[in-house]
């Protein structure tokens, strides 16, 4: 992968505005050897539609590549409201999944 180029970023962003998302609505965060992948839902009750359409498009992306991730829900306190949902890779599967779209393996 080459060196600040996130293939995987830009095409999660492309495929959210070509389905009339804000591109910064997912939002990606690297910690240590973790990439995640916020997805913030804006509803007071149940969840956006945004929110399910961009984890559609991380599973029809990630999943026929053989990609490892983790997925886990974030209630507000006391209470069922879903505050968010965070979709974590580990570093060197990321780095896999940017290799396979580099090479137009998708």
């Amino acid at each position: 992968m080459k060196q600040n180029h996130d293939y995987y970023q830009n095409l999660l962003k492309r495929l959210c505005k070509a389905d009339n998302i804000s591109p910064r609505k997912p939002r990606f965060e690297n910690i240590e050897d973790l990439v995640i992948i916020h997805v913030k839902n804006h509803l007071k009750e149940g969840v956006d539609l945004e929110c399910f359409k961009i984890l559609n498009l991380i599973y029809q992306t990630v999943v026929p590549l053989g990609i490892k991730f983790n997925q886990q829900l974030y209630l507000y306190p006391n209470g069922d409201r879903l505050d968010r949902v965070a979709i974590t890779f580990n570093k060197n599967d990321y780095i896999l999944l940017n290799e396979k779209l580099e090479k137009g393996e998708i």
